[in-house]
């Protein structure tokens, strides 16, 4: 983990073996605090209507499928978990909000920032592995599910 407050490192160049180790390992970690979110939510806004906290964990489920994929990828092209330091700020902003309202909101805008990522990461690995870029293709479009969610509860 860096310092707390701290950016991870830059991924490094797809050029490099490593680059899409770093690729998938930051969107691992994004998926496991996202994971702990959800579960976190679901049990700390106890107000919030019983089925969308079921949503949260059904979600939370999800994100855990979603870190299975990424570390299976890793492992099989020779990627270590450990290899480079992570930043845990993505947690600590979703668990920073206050309402079940403010963190759908601000979970289903982190999704789509997911989604982009994936998109991107697919576009940038389709040369270089197109194992890997299958996979980003896969999340990105199941994150679509994930925000639809947050728009079923909260229209606007």
């Amino acid at each position: 983990m860096v310092e707390p407050g701290s950016r991870a490192p830059s991924a490094r160049s797809l050029e490099s073996p490593f680059g899409v180790g770093d690729r998938l390992r930051s969107a691992a970690f994004a998926e496991a605090q996202a994971k702990e979110a959800f579960l976190w939510a679901a049990d700390h806004f106890e107000s919030a209507p019983a089925d969308l906290r079921e949503a949260w964990k059904r979600l939370a489920r999800e994100e855990e499928k979603h870190l299975g994929w990424l570390l299976a990828r890793m492992e099989a092209i020779g990627a270590k978990v450990s290899e480079r330091a992570v930043s845990d700020r993505l947690w600590h902003s979703l668990v920073s909000r206050t309402s079940a309202e403010e963190f759908t909101r601000y979970m289903a805008g982190a999704e789509d920032w997911g989604r982009e990522a994936g998109e991107k990461f697919c576009e940038q690995l389709q040369e270089v592995d197109p194992e890997s870029a299958a996979l980003f293709a896969r999340i990105a479009k199941e994150e679509l599910g994930h925000i639809a969610i947050a728009k079923r509860f909260f229209q606007d």
